[in-house]
């Protein structure tokens, strides 16, 4: 691989690490502005639905004016909007600014993450993307340390500033560290807006779409009810993220060039897969602290081995067309819409029946991700 890949995965660390200083601190608003939880849970709600929906409609924009380009000018906006949220104070500025961070981070993302796609070969394919996922591990890692030390100047407006000011130095480090694509000729533009709409008619791609649905389900249960459930072992539910962030730093790379040196990725996907419905099983029949670690362990691996395959796939089927800001894009629909509805399955259940309940049917999403793989993937990977 190049140098220019490992430049572009040393900004997206930093640009990680920013994001992950400032997520978690949306709550804690309301110990420094005359706004309610509620209204702090909605400024949270502003930033992902805008990152996360956006992407839809600006993955083309890379394809057209270069990936470099735009995700440059994606992370000043999102770093615009960091800023304003550690300067303002009343509720509808702070909505404004979150909703300018969150366009800017749907904006950079399918260009950033196309720009390193394209930057190594097709059988380079599974290491770029788990260089990528290392890269965001170690931001989740260093993100909060980081946001701990700053919280020490007393001042929670200043983890906004810095995230600010990351992402800043990121869109500075795009323009001047990173090689572009060259932007689109006016023909190859229009045939861009033909290739959005024939991707969504590619049956195969849709299908991949609605898998990585599956996915996001059940990833979503390591941010809401796994948290919930390790409280009832110990209040100190940053090890699940400590064992995901330091397995996949550790690992991710790795297992990128073990899968970029395999040609039968289908068996692979289904390991990963059973290591999900491993996971939420072995928590679900043994109610220890031993088997939750163990469970978040085994789901890392799959997360580890399912990413990779994806990101490549997503990227050979944007090789027919040229355009894979679009193709990247439109697969964010997946992340859009699969985080949120675990979430709220994931809460609604551990809140109202058994725990065991509850990892028994994320279990049994597993096995349908399985099925579905089996009857309708075997192609389309």
């Amino acid at each position: 691989m190049n140098k220019q890949v490992f430049i572009i995965a040393a900004l997206i660390f930093l640009l990680s690490t920013g994001g992950y200083i400032a997520m978690p601190m949306f709550p804690v608003l309301t110990d420094v502005h005359s706004i309610t939880l509620f209204q702090a849970s909605c400024l949270t709600g502003v930033y992902i639905f805008t990152q996360k929906i956006t992407p839809i409609a600006f993955g083309a924009a890379g394809d057209l004016f270069g990936y470099k380009k735009i995700s440059s000018i994606g992370e000043l906006i999102r770093g615009i909007g960091f800023l304003s949220l550690g300067v303002t104070g009343n509720f509808i500025a702070l909505s404004i600014s979150a909703g300018i961070a969150g366009i800017g981070g749907g904006l950079a993302g399918p260009s950033l993450q196309a720009l390193l796609m394209s930057s190594g070969t097709p059988s380079e394919r599974p290491k770029l993307s788990s260089l990528r996922s290392s890269a965001t591990k170690t931001g989740l890692l260093v993100g909060p340390l980081l946001a701990s030390v700053v919280i020490w100047t007393g001042s929670i407006n200043v983890i906004f500033i810095t995230a600010g000011v990351l992402y800043l130095l990121g869109s500075i480090g795009l323009i001047t560290l990173i090689k572009g694509t060259s932007p689109q000729s006016p023909i190859h533009k229009g045939k861009a807006f033909l290739d959005f709409k024939q991707a969504f008619q590619n049956k195969r791609f849709m299908r991949l779409i609605i898998f990585m649905v599956l996915y996001y389900i059940l990833f979503a249960q390591l941010f809401v009810s796994l948290p919930d459930y390790t409280k009832q072992f110990t209040n100190h539910i940053q090890i699940l993220f400590l064992i995901n962030g330091i397995t996949g730093v550790i690992l991710q790379y790795p297992v990128g060039i073990w899968l970029s040196k395999t040609k039968n990725r289908q068996i692979f996907v289904l390991i990963g897969v059973v290591s999900f419905i491993f996971c939420f099983s072995i928590i679900g029949l043994f109610h220890t602290f031993t088997a939750l670690i163990l469970g978040v362990f085994v789901l890392t691996i799959g997360q580890m081995i399912i990413v990779p395959i994806i990101d490549t796939s997503i990227s050979n089927y944007a090789d027919n067309s040229g355009n894979m800001g679009i193709y990247f894009g439109i697969s964010k629909i997946s992340d859009g819409l699969g985080r949120p509805i675990g979430s709220m399955l994931g809460g609604i259940l551990l809140q109202n029946t058994p725990s065991m309940v509850t990892w028994y049917v994320f279990s049994a999403v597993g096995v349908v991700m399985f099925i579905y793989h089996v009857i309708f993937l075997q192609k389309a990977i």
